[in-house]
């Protein structure tokens, strides 16, 4: 268990408290979902329509706009309240979507004003996974297709667990989200293995073209291991995200048939495990007991307790005890493949720094 001051509990627990909403994944669980989020005094309000299969919504740093990536391959730009027709980017001929795969994550470089940089997240025709890297166009709400160039890929051997999240910590190395391959229960260890990217939490440098392991990655000197894991042990880590106001991450990462979780680690908590898939949570699930550095999540919920609904966080800037006050906690509700779908919720201001979708 990695032990946190106490006052760094109470206000991540507080955070969580607050950005913890719930979003029923089929029509039988909304009816839960809605009365949950009664008594705890929150209520969701259309703020967009016009979307189609929504999964993500960011910004880039001190940008007015919204960028909302559609799962079929789109990213589509929101100015002063509008959806623009013209999308930012469509990649739509190269991705391949349906269930867990698609279009799953984006994040702008820190420098974005400067040098137009952005990244994607996505599954291709192959359901493989890609992380490229595309640049500014020179009409400001569209990008430049033509300057894809691929960081990494990683082969998927199945067609679910595909993490998806990708973001910019502090430091300005790119975080990778990359779930367990797939299937179900973990069935080739790839959690618990240091030769495969599947299962793990990646940290990498894209500053230097494609992409260069940092020295201070755990594993980036050892035989047998992948240099560009920074932490293991994770089934399928949808969304994460790092708090602004300390030096933290919070992961949520999707549990297989009883438990979800929320993990909460230092930023630099370098080599720790989640525990996938020698555990669900706090639960055993493999034989084998949770190696030493096994971190504990902070939080974790039955799918009974929610109809087996899905969580969905937000980690926005500020820790204190006014943050509600100062932050939005949206979630983005997809309809599937209906066109009128959109997100609910004040319009978001975490992008680059939370995120919101329920989680897979």
């Amino acid at each position: 268990m990695l032990d946190f001051p106490p006052s760094a509990s109470r206000a991540a627990r507080a955070l969580f408290a607050a950005a913890l909403l719930l979003f029923a994944t089929s029509a039988c669980a909304a009816p839960a979902a809605d009365t949950w989020a009664r008594a705890e005094g929150l209520r969701a309000t259309p703020v967009l329509r016009g979307l189609r299969a929504p999964v993500f919504v960011t910004a880039p740093p001190g940008d007015p706009r919204l960028f909302v990536v559609e799962q079929p391959g789109r990213i589509r730009v929101v100015r002063d309240g509008k959806l623009l027709e013209r999308p930012f980017l469509d990649l739509t001929d190269r991705v391949g979507y349906g269930g867990e795969r698609g279009l799953l994550g984006l994040a702008f470089h820190p420098l974005y004003a400067r040098n137009g940089f952005f990244f994607v997240n996505y599954t291709d025709k192959n359901g493989d996974t890609q992380i490229v890297r595309f640049k500014a166009g020179a009409i400001s709400d569209v990008a430049d297709r033509g300057s894809a160039s691929t960081v990494l890929s990683v082969e998927q051997p199945y067609a679910n667990h595909n993490g998806g999240m990708i973001a910019f910590a502090p430091d300005g190395k790119l975080w990778i989200g990359m779930g367990d391959g797939g299937s179900g229960g973990d069935p080739h260890g790839n959690g618990q293995s240091l030769g495969t990217l599947l299962g793990k939490l990646l940290r990498i440098d894209v500053d230097r073209p494609p992409y260069a392991i940092p020295t201070d990655n755990p594993f980036a000197n050892r035989s047998g291991a992948r240099g560009e894991i920074w932490a293991m042990g994770v089934r399928n880590p949808w969304r994460f995200s790092f708090d602004r106001g300390a030096p933290l991450v919070y992961v949520a990462d999707v549990g297989q048939n009883a438990w979800e979780e929320v993990n909460v680690a230092p930023v630099t908590g370098a080599g720790l495990d989640y525990g996938w898939n020698r555990r669900e949570g706090l639960h055993a699930f493999r034989a084998s007991p949770p190696r030493p550095n096994t971190l504990d999540p902070i939080e974790e919920y039955a799918h009974s307790e929610a109809a087996r609904s899905r969580a969905v966080t937000c980690i926005a800037a500020g820790r204190s005890k006014d943050c509600r006050a100062r932050t939005s906690f949206p979630t983005i509700a997809s309809a599937g493949s209906s066109p009128s779908a959109g997100w609910t919720g004040a319009p978001p201001t975490c992008g680059s720094g939370g995120s919101a979708r329920s989680a897979r």
